[in-house]
């Protein structure tokens, strides 16, 4: 019986496919398993690695249904009355190919895809640039998850770096000491770019603002003895929702072109197997 059929075929496939869904829900809301691996590498080492965490996840995944399939694998056993001879069957050195690791090599486009839709879903969601202020994303006035904005509000002057990527809290007045609800992302070389000073000695910074604040950054904030709210903005400096849609596409053209070029490799492989396969002739 070939173990390739179309049945398992679409089983696999759609197996992939939810594997690859549930871990880019727990990547980008940081939830789940995804939140516990992140802040088990907070506690050990004071950051985690977001790529690495995701490939954890889809391994443990796998694992799974490596561990499923070897205790459903069914033994085989000779048929009962058989005692005629038993036809001799040419031997290859030739390794059997093995389906599921090719549903594990699509699962690399399934994930670009899927990080290409999700980006360009931010930039539909972003809307129209709006003119708004620090204490607008403390007073519920927002009620979506990201918005295309102007805003105004004062600095504060402690701070933290990642990588050349500054976050700053903001505050409605000079000095504030409220637990930090908005805080401006900004690469450290474009910030004299991107953060227009007032004469009042505010800030103006256009760019997108959406909730949540990336894990290790919260702790370090709370590490360095600065109170944060349960939900914070991050106003991403210079971002824009056609960069979001752009972005998303290239990724998604990428993905489905990857996707592509295995299938194609993998049909080759097929024809010149079949073409190659030596013919028995029954006894």
């Amino acid at each position: 019986m070939n173990p390739e059929t179309p049945k398992n075929s679409r089983l696999a496939a759609v197996a992939v496919a939810a594997m690859v869904g549930i871990t880019l829900y727990w990547t980008f809301t940081y939830s789940g398993p995804y939140r516990y691996l992140a802040e088990l590498q907070l506690k050990w080492m004071g950051y985690y690695v977001p790529k690495l965490t995701a490939m954890v996840i889809i391994l443990g995944f796998l694992a799974i249904a490596g561990v499923i399939k070897v205790i459903l694998r069914g033994a085989e056993m000779p048929v009962p009355g058989a005692n005629g001879p038993v036809a001799a069957v040419p031997v290859t050195n030739k390794a059997v190919p093995q389906p599921w690791l090719q549903y594990v090599r699509y699962a690399a486009p399934l994930i670009v895809v899927g990080i290409g839709g999700w980006m360009y879903f931010n930039g539909t969601q972003a809307g129209g640039l709006q003119q708004l202020t620090a204490i607008d994303f403390g007073s519920g006035k927002l009620q979506s998850r990201m918005v295309y904005a102007d805003v105004r509000g004062h600095l504060s002057r402690t701070y933290l770096s990642k990588e050349s990527y500054l976050y700053i809290p903001m505050y409605t007045e000079a000095n504030g000491k409220a637990p930090v609800r908005l805080v401006v992302g900004v690469n450290e070389r474009d910030a004299n770019k991107r953060l227009h000073a007032e004469a009042d000695g505010s800030v103006i910074v256009r760019g997108i603002a959406d909730k949540g604040l990336e894990g290790d950054v919260k702790y370090a904030f709370e590490k360095n003895g600065m109170s944060v709210a349960d939900t914070v903005w991050v106003v991403h400096a210079g971002r824009a929702p056609g960069d979001d849609r752009m972005a998303g596409t290239i990724m998604m053209a990428i993905g489905v072109a990857l996707a592509g070029l295995f299938f194609a490799v993998d049909s080759y492989k097929k024809r010149k197997n079949a073409a190659m396969r030596p013919v028995q002739i029954p006894s």
